[in-house]
Parts: structure tokens; C-alpha cells; sequence
């Protein structure tokens, strides 16, 4: 009983290593190749320099196989679709596009730059979800959303189920707990 849960524990723990090995690497090249311009461009004080980040943002999600793809296995809509979100990001780099040939004195520019960063800021972090979602499927499947959280709880299960084997089982611990029990009654009563 005692090697089952020495072996239960360590395939439960040295998993939990894997994925959190797998999740650092992954996090890296994502915002090294993507979520930087995007934070760049969020960062940028002129209309010009927000508009060369976010190109470099959608230059990076064009070509990669993305496309036609979802952030989802089985309940597939419009607003967890690739293509849809891209449509969108780039009706955002159109309006960047429109603001910078605006007067920078003018009332229309300011009210645009507010909206531009109200957008960024708000409206965009669920477009963001949905790319991060599918660069993630894409890329570490085993580190994507309901499949990692699966993962997860069962390590957690291996390493409970550990724990109980090399504790001498259920009826050990069950024993062990009554005689606990018993003990502090004992104690009152004497």
C-alpha cells in the first residue's frame, strides 16, 4: 500500500512540475510574440505609435493557422471565433488609422483618443481572452482552459489518493479518527 501511494504522489506532483514547466514556457513565447505589442500599444501616447504596435499585433496572429479556428471544442459562436475577433481588432487599427490623419489641436482627436483607450483598456480584454484561448489550444492543448483544470483536480486526486494508501487506507484513517474521538471523550469524562 505504502508504494502505491509513494508512486500515486509522485505522478501527481512531478505532472503538476510538468505543466507548471510547460505554462512558464508558454507564457514566455506568448507575450514575447503577441501580448507585448498589444501592451505596447496600450502604453503609446500618440495615435502613430499605437498604431505601429498594433500592427505588429495583428501581423503576428495573420498566417499562423488561426484562422477559421475557436476558443472552444464543442460550443463554437461568433464571439469566441478567431476570425470574428480579428475583425474587430482590425476595425480598431482602422479607426487608429482615421484618427491619425486628424488635427492632434482638434476636439474630434481627443474625443477619438479617449474612445481608442476606452476600448483598449475595457472592451478589449474578452478579444484578448479569445486569442490568448486559442493560441493556447493551438499550441500547449494540455494547458488550455476546462483540459488544464481537469489536470489539475486529478493530480490533486493522485496526490489525496497518495496520501491515503500510504496512511494504511481508508479504514486505517477511519480507525485512527475514532480512537481520536474516544481519546477526547475520555479526557472530559476523566
Amino acid at each position: 500500500m505504502r508504494k502505491q501511494g509513494i508512486i500515486s504522489i509522485s505522478i501527481g506532483i512531478l505532472w503538476l512540475v510538468v505543466m507548471i514547466f510547460f505554462a512558464t514556457i508558454g507564457n514566455y513565447h506568448y507575450e514575447r510574440d503577441y501580448e507585448s505589442y498589444w501592451n505596447l500599444a496600450e502604453k503609446a501616447s500618440t495615435i502613430q505609435q499605437k498604431a505601429v504596435y498594433m500592427d505588429k499585433f495583428v501581423a503576428g496572429f495573420k498566417g499562423k493557422g488561426f484562422e477559421g479556428d475557436y476558443n472552444a471544442v464543442f460550443f463554437k459562436t461568433p464571439d469566441n471565433s478567431f476570425d470574428k475577433n480579428l475583425e474587430a481588432l482590425q476595425s480598431l487599427k482602422t479607426r487608429l488609422d482615421e484618427i491619425q490623419k486628424m488635427n492632434v489641436a482638434s476636439f474630434e482627436y481627443q474625443t477619438a483618443i479617449q474612445q481608442i483607450t476606452a476600448q483598449e483598456q475595457g472592451e478589449a480584454q474578452a478579444m484578448l481572452e479569445v486569442f490568448s484561448g486559442i493560441w493556447w489550444k493551438n499550441n500547449y492543448i494540455f494547458l488550455w482552459g476546462w483540459i488544464a483544470g481537469l489536470e489539475v483536480v486529478f493530480c490533486i486526486f493522485l496526490i489525496a489518493f497518495g496520501l491515503v494508501r500510504m496512511g494504511g487506507g481508508w479504514k486505517k484513517i477511519n480507525q485512527a479518527m475514532k480512537d481520536a474521538e474516544r481519546q477526547r471523550l475520555l479526557s472530559k469524562l476523566g
